[in-house]
C-alpha cells in the first residue's frame, strides 16, 4: 500500500466498552478500540449505512493505528438482562472508566481514497460527526478532535526498524521486544474486518495485537514501521505484504 497521507485525530469520552468477541457469560472489554470499532466510527462520521462499509475499509485499502493518551481502567457492573421467557438473568459487564478525567485515544488513519480522507478531515474539523460517535456502545458518547494531517513528504516506510514505536502493532510485526520496567504490554486477539452475511455480519480477518496499556512507547525490533514526521508508528495490519 502506497501511503500518501495520514490523518491524525483524537477520540475521547467518559466510559467505554469494546466487547471481546470471545467473551460469553461475562461481557469483557478490550483496553483499546479494535480495528472494527474504528471502522464503525469513521463510517458513522461519513454517514455510511449499517453493514455497508466493510468493503470500503478492508485491511488492503485502509490502515488504522492507535495510541493510548489517557487510559481507561476496568470496572465491573452487574446488569439485569431480560430473557425471552420474561425472567431476568444477571451478567457482569466490564467497563472502562477514566483513570484521570476522560478516556482518550489518538487515531492514525490512512486510506487509498484521498477524497474520502479529505471528507473525514473536514467533518472532524467542523465537529460534524454524522450519525454520532460512541466508545463501543451507544450509551457511551464520544467526541473527536482534529490533530493534524501528515503529508507524503513526511512519511517513510522503514524496514527492520530497531527502536521505539508510539502506537500498537500487530504481533507478527515484532522480531524482538525490549521490555522496560514501566512497560505494561498486552497481547490480545481482535477482529480486523467483517464480511456481510444474510443475517448481520461475521468476522473475516483476525489479528493478534500488542499495545502498551498506559500509552508508553514499545521498544524493540520490528519488521516494518512508518516514520511520520519525527514519530514511528504501526498499524493493526501489515503495510506491505510479503
Amino acid at each position: 500500500m502506497d501511503i500518501k497521507r495520514v490523518l491524525v485525530f483524537n477520540i475521547r469520552g467518559k466510559f467505554a466498552h469494546f466487547k471481546k468477541f470471545y467473551s460469553n457469560k461475562s461481557s469483557l472489554t478490550y483496553r483499546i478500540p479494535p480495528r472494527t470499532v474504528l471502522m464503525g466510527m469513521v463510517a458513522s462520521i461519513l454517514e455510511y449505512s449499517r453493514d455497508s462499509y466493510y468493503d470500503i475499509f478492508t485491511p488492503d485499502e485502509a490502515k488504522f493505528g492507535v495510541k493510548v493518551i489517557k487510559e481507561g481502567v476496568p470496572h465491573f457492573e452487574c446488569m439485569n438482562y431480560l430473557k425471552e421467557d420474561g425472567n431476568y438473568t444477571q451478567v457482569r459487564l466490564e467497563l472502562l472508566v477514566p483513570k484521570d478525567d476522560v478516556i482518550e485515544y489518538q487515531v492514525f488513519f490512512t486510506h487509498e481514497d484521498i477524497e474520502l480522507m479529505e471528507r473525514l478531515e473536514d467533518k472532524i474539523k467542523k465537529d460534524n460527526l454524522g450519525y454520532g460517535l460512541f466508545l463501543g456502545q451507544r450509551q457511551f458518547r464520544a467526541n473527536a478532535e482534529f490533530a493534524k494531517v501528515i503529508e507524503k513528504k513526511d512519511i517513510t516506510l522503514v524496514k527492520d526498524y530497531e527502536g521505539k514505536i508510539d502506537t500498537l502493532t500487530f504481533k507478527d510485526n515484532i522480531k524482538q521486544l525490549d521490555v522496560d520496567d514501566y512497560a505494561r504490554l498486552t497481547v490480545d486477539n481482535m477482529t480486523a474486518s467483517f464480511k456481510k452475511v444474510k443475517v448481520g455480519r461475521e468476522p473475516k480477518k483476525m489479528v493478534k495485537v500488542c499495545f502498551e496499556e498506559e500509552g508508553n512507547s514499545i521498544n524493540g525490533v520490528f519488521n516494518e514501521v512508518l516514520k511520520v514526521e519525527e514519530s514511528y508508528i504501526s498499524f493493526f495490519t501489515e503495510i506491505v505484504r510479503d
